[in-house]
């Protein structure tokens, strides 16, 4: 009766592929076939996400798992015997899938590598909830000692406590948090995040403003790994919901750095260094702000890195035009005035202020920030933490440092509208102001003041300068590629076509020379960042334009007037220069 219901529907069709009399499947045939298909999927999954986490060709090998596997599955339909279409397909499945762990096996370390021995008991301790056994080696393999020492000190700064240092290496995973910290200083990264999933703890690094993902852990490890850094912070360990912050400090041995420049150069002239030489190792002091958030599926971390060593001490390190810096340095030696830096989260707007009071003379001028919290600390300043909780705000605090005869007051941020009228009437009696203000662009700076709530006469007579500012990535010096532009783009950006003969960008995967990704960048195509500026200095014309009629774009027509280069125009120059690339550009300046 099967029989003829089938034919009835498909006549004859299926006839060559139907296992059995009937026309009915085996179900244990069919679950092989399932289950096969099941773990092709997984596996197909799982090779996309740890390309991009090791640096493969993500398109490239998901592409053959995807296409082995489809032809596997029609070899079951199509040849007449079972077991011959099921080896071919378990061949089909299995031999991509083991070349792809091969070499993948071959880029990561002991620990990280897959269907061996250590990698099946993490799997099995995974699936009963048993301790892993231990490798031996940790998170970048070997024995070597991890040249990092944590130190317990709070944001205050005060002596080192450390008792905390001492119970956190009673943890068995302390060695898996030292090796994480010099993991992160090493590749130069500004942020580490911890983010819980069901499985795993995600390890991502935020490296020239990009998050990237660094190896996961179990989540057993990761977990502790938390609560080592939570107890370095003197952070509540059992405290896994509510929001906490703290700090510690480290102090780390690493190589120093080599002139990436210098050495690209080096290299056109067909001069190398010896590959034998041992690098110089320096000692840097790292602080660490950790901050925690409970999620639905466990406690995230995310910890601000915070190098001592790369604190820049001028403005000439900033990537500054000789014009703008010598118009900077022009008001930040006023008697008195306001200098706003105004810019997104994460804009180097603190950092360019730590360069202005660099610029003072410290010895002859009483110069007092106001901070939240202090980052860099500046010799011959007094340097203030704010700390709502105990009642200290910006606005408290600037209203007290008033009666201390500062010259000179650094204020962390503009937030609400009694800071910013202090910092206006601070300005206008005789102090230099310097302080920061989230705000797109210079003009909009001025429609922040006044949506605060400042009136227009006070913002008018206090402002000396707003900067606007971002952050770009600079190409490798090593791998960047030089092309021709096109020329349409260059006439809408009203460059000369005839001038400009070639731009630079990161290369793409089939312009390597080899399957290694540039080891000066990590295969990122940009090592380090520079600024792209826009200032925008106060003449008697636009304090008009603020009184009368603060209209925006009337002070931003202005200010072009005379003289001030947008974002995208300062963009234009390191993209002309061969510093950063046409699309970073526009990413970063929109």
């Amino acid at each position: 009766m099967e029989g003829n219901l089938l034919n009835w529907y498909w006549p004859g069709l299926f006839a060559s592929v139907i296992r059995g009399p009937g026309y009915y499947y085996d179900p244990i045939k069919l679950l092989c076939v399932v289950g096969i298909y099941f773990a092709w999927l997984r596996t197909c999954w799982w090779a996309d996400r740890d390309c991009r986490q090791v640096g493969l060709d993500n398109v490239r090998w998901t592409c053959l798992l995807l296409v082995a596997g489809v032809l596997g599955l029609l070899a079951v339909w199509a040849l007449p015997q079972f077991l011959g279409g099921f080896l071919l397909l378990l061949i089909l499945y299995l031999a991509p899938s083991l070349w792809y762990a091969l070499t993948r096996n071959a880029l990561v370390e002991e620990e990280d590598k897959v269907l061996t021995p250590h990698h099946f008991r993490k799997v099995i301790a995974r699936l009963t909830g048993s301790h892993v056994p231990e490798l031996g080696k940790g998170r970048r393999g070997g024995h070597k000692i991890v040249p990092v020492r944590f130190i317990g000190r709070n944001q205050g700064g005060e002596e080192p406590d450390d008792t905390r240092v001492a119970r956190a290496q009673e943890s068995p995973h302390y060695r898996a948090a030292l090796e994480l910290v010099y993991e992160a200083i090493t590749k130069r990264a500004t942020d580490i995040h911890l983010e819980p999933t069901r499985d795993e703890m995600t390890v991502r690094f935020r490296i020239d403003g990009i998050l990237q993902p660094i190896r996961p852990m179990d989540r057993q490890e990761g977990d502790a790994v938390l609560n080592i850094y939570k107890v370095l912070a003197k952070l509540d360990i059992t405290e896994k919901r509510k929001p906490q912050d703290g700090a510690f400090s480290a102090e780390v041995q690493t190589p120093a750095e080599k002139d990436s420049k210098a050495q690209a150069e080096a290299a056109a002239l067909g001069i190398e260094e010896p590959d034998d030489k041992p690098p110089r190792l320096i000692t840097r002091q790292v602080d660490f702000r950790v901050a925690t958030a409970g999620s639905v599926v466990g406690e995230k971390m995310v910890m601000r890195l915070l190098d001592r060593s790369r604190a820049i001490g001028s403005l000439n390190k900033l990537g500054m035009r000789d014009r703008i810096r010598d118009q900077i340095r022009s008001i930040v030696s006023q008697p008195h005035g306001l200098f706003i830096v105004c810019g997104p989260t994460g804009a180097g707007k603190s950092t360019t202020l730590y360069a202005c009071l660099n610029e003072i003379d410290r010895y002859q001028r009483n110069v007092i920030t106001i901070e939240n919290p202090v980052e860099y600390h500046i010799d011959n300043v007094t340097q203030i933490e704010i700390n709502p909780k105990a009642g200290k705000t910006f606005a408290t605090e600037l209203r007290s440092i008033l009666r201390q005869d500062p010259d000179v007051i650094y204020v962390g941020e503009v937030r609400d509208q009694e800071t910013a009228e202090i910092a206006c009437q601070a300005a206008q009696t005789g102090h230099m102001v310097f302080t920061t203000l989230h705000a797109n662009d210079t003009a909009t700076a001025v429609a922040r003041l006044l949506d605060l709530g400042v009136q227009p006469f006070l913002v008018a007579s206090a402002l000396s300068g707003i900067l606007g500012q971002r952050l770009v990535r600079t190409l490798c010096p090593h791998c960047k590629v030089a092309y021709r532009p096109d020329p349409e783009l260059l006439r809408r950006a009203n460059l000369p076509a005839d001038k400009i003969k070639v731009f630079y960008r990161p290369p793409k995967r089939d312009e390597e020379d080899s399957d290694e990704p540039c080891s000066n960048c990590n295969g990122t195509g940009y090592r380090g960042r520079t600024g792209i500026f826009e200032l925008l200095v106060v003449t008697e014309r636009i304090r008009e334009l603020i009184k009368e009629n603060p209209n925006i774009d009337a002070i931003r027509k202005e200010a072009v007037r005379a003289g001030m280069k947008t974002l995208a125009e300062d963009g234009l120059r390191a993209v002309i220069e061969g510093e950063t690339s046409i699309d970073e550009m526009l990413r970063v300046a929109k």
